[in-house]
């Protein structure tokens, strides 16, 4: 269990396609005949896509650094909560990273059969 959520923690981030919705992909490509189902899957899971746990700014971060210097302020055991705290907050961050990772490698295989169901109606 731990191996594969390293793998996916230290994989190589390059995606294929970008972090589009399905029905722009579809406005690109110029609205060709799509296999409904293909296209359910894919709105599916880009609904579903992981929101990041600190936010997408950087006052998540901000607040992080905050919290880690009050507790050094707190004498007899600052520290050792502190580094809890950042323990803490390190792995947070590490399980957004792999379930991004995750989300992102399903989703660009939804993509993938969308486009391929996209090539086998227009051969017909």
């Amino acid at each position: 269990m731990f191996s594969s959520f390293w793998t996916d923690f230290q994989s190589e981030h390059e995606w294929r396609f970008p972090e589009i919705p399905p029905c722009q992909i579809q406005r690109y490509l110029g609205y060709p005949p799509i296999d409904p189902s293909e296209s359910l899957r894919a709105e599916w899971l880009w609904r579903r896509r992981p929101r990041e746990l600190f936010g997408q700014g950087i006052l998540g971060y901000v607040l992080l650094i905050a919290v880690s210097v009050l507790l050094l302020l707190v004498r007899p055991i600052g520290i050792l909560l502190d580094a809890a705290w950042l323990f803490t907050c390190f792995m947070l961050i590490a399980s957004d990273v792999v379930r991004n990772v995750r989300w992102r490698r399903d989703y660009e295989a939804s993509l993938c059969r969308l486009i391929r169901s996209m090539r086998r109606r227009e051969s017909m």
